[in-house]
């Protein structure tokens, strides 16, 4: 009995395997007969066979190929067209970067020169409100320099009145002492030597020089003259005064050297 089972589980067994086996061609036969069933009927709605829809097929293929083709030629020409357009504009941009630092020199160099002359013109405003204070300066000082020039004039003009009193004096001084020599030799009548007219002769002369050239060498007025002239006439009134003072006490000493001479022959006598 068992045995018996075990064949019949056995061949049940068996009869599945083989049922499991034919099933893939079962199904690949059903729908292979499926497929051509459709196809047959498919054709009888359509009109259309098989190969026409395979050629059908074959021509939308070569078609989309063409379109496919054609897109990747345009996509193509575009994607060219977009370089030449970014390059063209980035040649632009270049341009208009160089165009824009070439008109930023001239602008600089405008406001640079803008610059220069405002700083220009706040220097000669500077100067135009100096020169103005500087000329209300001197109306206000005006007074005040007048006043001290005339002080100064008039104090030159004092010490030069000074300066004529004083070598007048001198000059009335030199006959009076010459004077009691010649009342002497009047007195006791004697003759004048050659050297005493001499010396008086150049004492005289020697005043009227001084009488001449004193106007020339002090003015009592500031009056503008040449420095050279001035120059030249001093020089001379220098030198003859020299000369003149050199004469004077040279015939001084004999004068007193004489009188030493009288005064012991008086005493003798």
């Amino acid at each position: 009995m068992v045995e018996e089972g075990m064949k019949r589980v056995n061949a049940i067994e068996s009869n599945r395997e083989e049922a499991r086996e034919r099933q893939p061609s079962v199904f690949c036969e059903r729908a292979k007969h499926e497929a051509e069933k459709m196809t047959k009927e498919l054709e009888r709605r359509g009109g259309a066979t098989l190969d026409e829809l395979e050629r059908t097929l074959e021509a939308k293929k070569r078609e989309s190929s063409a379109l496919q083709a054609d897109r990747e030629s345009r996509i193509w020409e575009y994607e060219h067209t977009l370089d030449k357009i970014r390059t063209r504009k980035q040649t632009e941009e270049s341009a208009s970067d160089r165009l824009r630092q070439a008109m930023q020199q001239p602008e600089q160099g405008l406001s640079l020169r803008q610059s220069a002359i405002e700083t220009r013109e706040q220097q000669l405003e500077m100067v135009q409100l100096d020169r103005a204070r500087g000329r209300e300066a001197i109306m206000r000082e005006r007074h005040s320099i007048e006043a001290v020039r005339r002080t100064v004039r008039e104090e030159r003009c004092r010490q030069r009145r000074q300066w004529i009193h004083r070598i007048k004096e001198m000059n009335a001084k030199f006959p009076e002492q010459v004077r009691p020599l010649a009342e002497e030799r009047k007195k006791k009548c004697e003759q004048a030597t050659a050297k005493e007219d001499a010396a008086e002769r150049a004492l005289a002369a020697e005043v009227k020089t001084i009488e001449e050239y004193l106007p020339k060498l002090i003015s009592l007025e500031d009056i503008p003259v040449n420095p050279e002239e001035t120059d030249i006439i001093r020089r001379q009134f220098d030198e003859v005064f020299t000369q003149e003072e050199q004469t004077y006490l040279a015939s001084a000493e004999e004068e007193r050297a004489r009188k030493e001479r009288l005064g012991r022959g008086l005493e003798v006598y």
